[in-house]
């Protein structure tokens, strides 16, 4: 990954964004380890810097007080539509309450219709939680699962229509990367 000023500004935002945040590991670890991981994977898989950028910054929007014309201003527009992108909408069209289900569905319409450099974010988001799951799972067991507000099957559904579009649109080591780790967490998950 290169360290260019505008990535070094996106590791300072996304980690003053994101302080006191942590991740739902048995250690908490704080969350911008998470962002890193996402940022790296894109860098290995190839994507330019505006997508690693991306990368840091792709859970301001949903899971900080960030909004789109901050983002905008620090970033440029291309950072903010790959973003919003990647970002879970939580209501509907008609402002309703939306089930996890049908957020995640409006969320692969999002990838769908998005630019290639969002189905990355995506790819490299879901790698990063899904290897961090099998390891937590490889050392807590069935333990782990009460933190998760869904059953597997249902994150099992949610990443495989992820990775499905992924085959449709990307190639190389994010794509080959993600189809392991989709694999591992269907090994893993899949009985329980």
């Amino acid at each position: 990954m290169n360290h260019t000023p505008e990535i070094k500004k996106a590791i300072q935002f996304a980690a003053r964004k994101h302080h006191g945040q942590f991740r739902a590991e048995a250690e908490p670890l704080p969350y911008v380890t998470h962002l890193f991981s996402v940022a790296l994977l894109l860098a290995e898989g190839g994507a330019g810097d505006e997508v690693v950028i991306a990368g840091l910054l792709h859970d301001t929007l949903e899971d900080t007080d960030t909004t789109p014309e901050e983002l905008e201003k620090a970033f440029g527009s291309r950072v903010l539509r790959l973003v919003e992108a990647v970002t879970e909408p939580k209501l509907g069209l008609n402002g309703e309450q939306l089930s996890w289900r049908a957020m995640k569905e409006l969320c692969v319409k999002q990838l769908q219709d998005g630019p290639d450099g969002a189905l990355m974010v995506s790819a490299a988001d879901k790698i990063d939680n899904i290897e961090s799951k099998v390891a937590a799972f490889g050392r807590e067991g069935a333990a782990l699962l009460a933190r998760f507000s869904q059953k597997p099957e249902s994150y099992l559904w949610y990443h495989g229509a992820v990775l499905e579009e992924a085959r449709k649109r990307l190639s190389g080591p994010l794509l080959e990367r993600f189809k392991r780790a989709y694999e591992r967490e269907r090994i893993t998950f899949g009985a329980l």
